[in-house]
């Protein structure tokens, strides 16, 4: 999500790779987040199922940011202008935004790690309909027309918000 007047430089964009994950399953961040399951690569960073410790391992989305994003400034201020909105928008069809986090590594022989900023957000677990379309079997309108409206309300309740979605 971005706000309607945002541009970005050509130089911030960054090509999304499909690496293996940076994280590693059990990896605790920020003394919080028990990393239990990758979920998938976002333009920004990993998601991340993980239990959150300070709330009886409830389960959470974690989504973190990629270093070479967290060191550009513009893409920073965009990922906190993300949160902000986000956080304005309350619908039953919009994921919850909880807050932002930073996770600091210990040193190793490398030198000093990168620190981790990490979005804490609400887990909604299923089939996503990426997943569901992948299967190759069409949907039908009866099957269709909730989902558009879903998504349409959705969306109108970020643009409420002032939220412009960008993806």
């Amino acid at each position: 999500m971005e706000s309607a007047s945002d541009d970005p430089p050509p130089s911030t964009l960054v090509a999304l790779t499909l690496t293996p994950p940076v994280l590693l399953p059990g990896q605790v961040l920020a003394a919080r987040f028990r990393l239990r399951r990758f979920i998938a690569h976002g333009g920004m960073g990993e998601v991340w199922e993980a239990e959150d410790l300070e709330f009886a391992g409830e389960p959470v989305a974690v989504k973190t940011l990629r270093s070479e994003i967290a060191r550009d400034d513009w893409a920073l201020a965009r990922f906190r202008r993300e949160i902000q909105l986000a956080r304005k928008v309350t619908h039953p069809n919009v994921c919850r935004v909880f807050d932002l986090f930073h996770h600091r590594s210990a040193v190793d022989e490398s030198g000093p790690a990168t620190p981790i900023l990490l979005l804490a957000m609400e887990l909604l677990l299923g089939e996503t309909l990426a997943e569901r379309l992948r299967r190759g079997e069409p949907l039908g309108l009866e099957q269709a027309l909730p989902i558009a409206r879903q998504i349409a309300a959705g969306l109108a309740a970020a643009h409420d918000a002032g939220v412009v979605h960008g993806d």
